[in-house]
């Protein structure tokens, strides 16, 4: 009798246990009705993985679409995905320049700090070299071209060498012939996603609104006209052969630390100090008192120096040792090329907008899934972000989420990116993608 309440006890906690264990099998993840076998991503920096000012090796290693592609192929889909690799440490930027890292660097009061320095005095140039093109080595997966514009993917002439963009040149099918989206289409895609509108307003405001509204140079804005086709054209080609795919919209320049690491009220002053400027300045009313105050800057209507207003922004671009010895923000006015004012940031975010509402739009007639990345970052900027217990924001090198450049994502941001992605997806297609875990993914390196 003992022996069968011995193995009676026995059958019970072994199915005690077989029950257990059947609750920690490994999920099963799934497409849900997207067709995820060939997934091709279409867009600018933002999607080539560009990061720290520069296109490199082990930034496109981390692009999103690359953790996209992992993400899908543990729900079935496939398993290739090519991008048009640089293979350099060094990589190369827009004006030349290298990758920059976290370093020490003396200041022009002497005292040595860490921030943001050049990896070296040159970007790679070998990268732009006709030589070393990569083009016959496609169709690629990854058509993310830094520096473009909605309307230069349907442009042939953006990859002409010498006159048109040497991030597409180096891998364009037939450079000065093909476009972007027709070698996006080479892969063929039976899915995709579409980052693309951020350029159409960015380059007017890095440039402190240099450019104009409704042209199409690098520092212009693109007309709604211009944004609305293009938008149509690459969307109506990439879902043409019947893909599924997901469109992101843009996010506010104020969710960017380009635009809010330099506090407007930066300018600390003494009791003496704040009397002498108040003198010097006199004669345009301008007041100072002890402590904080706002940066004095160039008023771009009248060219001369008043004070900066709460919700204009001061760009991270402005030289740091003249706002340290060159008596900028105070004795001088900071140029009007180093900030953006009320004026411009409502032409900037007006436009935004009206962006966003088009990609909207247009991913809905398309029946296409919609991530809200403006959204996300509103969320971001105002309330932080935390994944698993750690925390993280959009401030600059300590947030963890951007880069060296203040714009582009490190690989913590754009693991978050990528996740709001998978979200839509997951909604819109009754999908199961596993989410990325963001916190395995590097925010800054520190020295």
């Amino acid at each position: 009798m003992k022996n069968i309440k011995q193995y009676i006890l026995l059958i019970a906690v072994t199915f005690a246990f077989t029950a257990c264990e059947t609750e920690f099998d490994d999920p099963v993840y799934t497409s849900g009705s997207a067709d995820l076998s060939s997934f091709v991503a279409v867009g600018n920096s933002l999607t080539a993985g560009f990061a720290d000012a520069a296109l490199y090796q082990e930034g496109q290693d981390n692009s999103f679409p690359k953790m996209l592609s992992t993400q899908f192929a543990m729900a079935g889909g496939g398993t290739s995905f090519v991008q048009p690799d640089v293979n350099s440490s060094i990589g190369i930027g827009s004006s030349g320049n290298s990758r920059s890292i976290l370093g020490l660097s003396m200041d022009c009061l002497g005292e040595t700090g860490l921030g943001p320095i050049d990896l070296a005095p040159f970007g790679d140039l070998t990268i732009f070299d006709p030589a070393n093109a990569v083009g016959a080595n496609g169709p690629f997966h990854n058509m993310g071209v830094p520096g473009a514009k909605s309307f230069h993917l349907v442009t042939p002439a953006f990859g002409a060498w010498g006159l048109g963009n040497p991030f597409y040149s180096r891998f364009a099918s037939d450079p000065g012939t093909s476009t972007v989206i027709g070698d996006a289409v080479m892969a063929s895609p039976t899915f995709f996603s579409l980052w693309i509108g951020n350029n159409d307003i960015l380059g007017y405001a890095t440039s402190g609104g240099s450019g104009n509204v409704g042209g199409t140079d690098v520092n212009d804005i693109t007309d709604l006209p211009t944004f609305n086709g293009s938008i149509d054209a690459i969307i109506a080609t990439m879902s043409g052969t019947g893909a599924g795919g997901v469109v992101a919209n843009i996010p506010c320049i104020t969710c960017i630390p380009f635009f809010t690491t330099i506090p407007y009220n930066g300018l600390e002053l003494d009791a003496a100090s704040a009397a002498g400027l108040t003198q010097a300045y006199m004669l345009l009313g301008l007041q100072f008192s002890e402590g904080a105050n706002p940066f004095v800057i160039e008023d771009k209507a009248s060219g001369l120096p008043r004070l900066i207003k709460d919700n204009e922004y001061i760009l991270l671009s402005t030289p740091q040792d003249s706002l340290k010895c060159g008596g900028w923000g105070s004795t001088k006015a900071i140029p009007s090329q180093y900030i953006i004012d009320e004026t411009e940031f409502t032409t900037i975010n007006n436009y935004r907008m009206d962006y966003n509402a088009k990609l909207k739009s247009a991913a809905d007639a398309a029946g296409l899934a919609f991530a809200d990345i403006s959204d996300f970052f509103f969320g971001v900027r105002d309330d932080g972000f935390t994944f698993n217990g750690n925390e993280m924001s959009i401030e600059f090198v300590s947030g963890g989420l951007f880069s060296l450049d203040g714009v582009h994502g490190s690989p913590r941001g754009y693991a978050a990116i990528a996740n709001e992605m998978i979200k839509a997806i997951n909604s819109h297609y009754n999908a199961t993608i596993p989410l990325i875990d963001v916190n395995s993914k590097d925010g800054i390196l520190f020295p």
